[in-house]
Formats: C-alpha cells, structure tokens, sequence
C-alpha cells in the first residue's frame, strides 16, 4: 500500500506482511505494541495497522536481540541506534565484516533463486537491491536440489507451488551445500503441521505465503542480511580459508576470563559475566581440538578445521569483552 505523507509517497506493510518478513508472528508483535510500545503503526480508514520499512528494521533488530536472549523488557526503550550498538557489543560482526578477512568487504551478495516469477521479480528494476547478484537461477526447486554445480551462495529464495515438512531437511541440505546463511520459501500451499514448524521459527529458514510482491521480496531479503550481519556468520567464507588462516593470538589469560564470568556489571544481560563463560568454554575446546590433532593423526584436518574455526570464534567474543569491559571501566589485571 502506497500513502502520501508531505507530498511524498511512503510504502506502508499491513501486519501480515510484516508478520512475514520479521518473523514474528502477529500476536507478539500487537503484544510488544501494547504492551512496551516498540513501534507506532499507522492506521488505515478500517483501524488496520500500517507500518514503514523503519517499523520493520526496527522490529528485525528487536527480534534479533530477542533470539540471543535479551527479554524484550530491557531493550524495548532502545533508539535504533542503541539497538544497533548492542548487536555490535555482543558479537561485534562489524569488525569481522571490516578487518577484511570474512572476504566479503566489495563483493556483492550472492543468491541462488528457484522460481521463475521469484527470479523475474529480482531481476525487476523497481526491486533496487543493488548489493544483490543472482548467482544461480533455476526453474523449480527440484531442479536446484538436483544441481551438481551450485556453488557459493550467501542467500536461497526458493519459490514452490506446496510446502511440506520433508523439503525442510532437503532446503537445510541446501543451505549447508552453499555456504548460505538462510533460504526464504516462498509457497501458496501447505499443511496444518507444517505451518507449526514454521511458526516454531525452523532454523535457517524463513517461510512467506504467496502471493508475495516486490516490495515484501525486497525487505524480506534485506531482514536477511541484516540478520547474518549480526549473528556473527561470516559471508562467503569457505573452509579452505579457515584451515589455511592462521591460529588468533588470545587476548586474555584464563585468569582474566575467570575473573569475568564472576563480574557483576550494571548491563542488563551481565555481558561480562557471560562473555567470560562462553570464553572459558571456547578456550577449552579449543585446547582439546588441538591436541586431538595430535593423538587422532587419521582425522587431522577434521580436528585441524574445528581447533581453528574456533579460534576464530573465541578471537571474534574477546574483542566483543574487550568493547564491553571498556564502556564498564573494568580492569581485570
């Protein structure tokens, strides 16, 4: 729907659509409205609510938050951009995007698509998502299933007639063959279980009813990436690169970490407290990848890939305490 506000057009969602691209289902988000006032819809002439492409970034960051388990009661009074520097704090997935070594920084974002009227709307001038590259175009999702030659990907849109709850496993499949971070499903017909998978939020997947227009595909695919940018995940990374890269120095000692687990700050999620958990666990298996690759010579790259990968995981949360332990004024020498 299209509203003229100052002589101007503004693209308004009603709340389905944006029960859709979120996520979030209709319910929780008139609950969060009523009851913490995260975002204030308009109305149409009937009273049904309204909301701008700002309403639904902010909603993406909220549930984004919500999903690493912050209570929507401490993060509702949130600016956009204190939202924004809370993802930042906890998984600092800026600094992996600019130091470069995610491979992403310049390149666009690549997608792999399974429809024909999904990919003649990407292609569509009016879907202005410039960052995007269609990597990979095919006309049902049988026939992407059955490729043998899909490549890298950062995102799958698959459009189909049904869905049901075995293709959940095949599109998860997908997703793990492609190096992507989530697949959109795009389906007109389904069945009352399926529908129950979907509203449990399956893992990777995001389902949207058809029929869907440009203006949903497009901020679907931008929620997309706003979510991979703050989950931590590293676009396009292959594991080539991580078994070549080399090991992260640590940044803090175990006795640091140990004395952070036991910090009780003034943030609401006790960032501290819980960074320094998840470090000791991390560091640990590290350590114990590491000397696998010694007393298990049969499976050394397997155990080569896990040491490093989670080093760089650990590496990526001590910068995430570095940022915390600075805006607390904590010293853990």
């Amino acid at each position: 729907m299209i509203q003229v506000v100052n002589n101007s057009q503004v693209d308004l969602y009603d709340i389905s659509a944006v029960s859709r691209v979120t996520g979030l289902s209709t319910p929780n988000l008139r609950m969060w409205e009523k009851r913490h006032g995260v975002v204030k819809p308009r109305r149409s002439e009937s009273r049904r609510r309204l909301y701008r492409a700002e309403d639904i970034r902010r909603l993406t960051l909220l549930k984004s938050l919500v999903d690493m388990g912050h209570p929507i009661g401490t993060i509702s009074n949130l600016t956009d951009e204190q939202l924004e520097a809370r993802l930042e704090v906890v998984l600092d997935s800026r600094r992996l995007f600019e130091d470069g070594r995610s491979g992403t920084v310049g390149r666009r974002f690549r997608v792999l698509v399974a429809g024909c009227e999904t990919g003649e709307m990407l292609r569509d001038p009016q879907m202005g998502f410039s960052g995007a590259e269609i990597a990979g175009s095919f006309d049902t999702f049988e026939e992407m299933r059955l490729a043998t030659d899909l490549g890298a990907a950062d995102l799958l849109i698959i459009e189909s007639p049904t869905f049901f709850a075995d293709m959940i496993p095949e599109i998860q499949e997908l997703i793990k063959r492609t190096s992507a971070v989530r697949a959109v499903v795009i389906y007109r017909y389904t069945q009352s279980k399926t529908a129950e998978l979907i509203d449990k939020d399956i893992a990777g997947v995001t389902a949207l009813k058809a029929p869907v227009d440009i203006g949903e595909l497009r901020l679907a695919c931008q929620a997309e990436i706003e979510m991979a940018a703050h989950s931590g995940v590293a676009l396009g990374v292959g594991d080539e690169e991580v078994i070549s890269g080399e090991v992260p120095k640590r940044l803090f000692s175990d006795i640091q970490i140990a004395k952070a687990s036991k910090i009780s700050s003034t943030i609401d999620c006790e960032c501290p407290k819980h960074l320094g958990g998840l470090l000791a666990d991390l560091t640990a298996f590290e350590k114990y990848s590491a000397e696998c690759e010694d007393r298990s010579p049969e499976d050394a790259e397997l155990h080569e890939y896990l040491h490093k990968t989670t080093a760089r995981v650990r590496s990526i949360m001590e910068t995430a305490l570095h940022k915390v332990l600075i805006a607390e004024g904590i010293d853990l020498r």
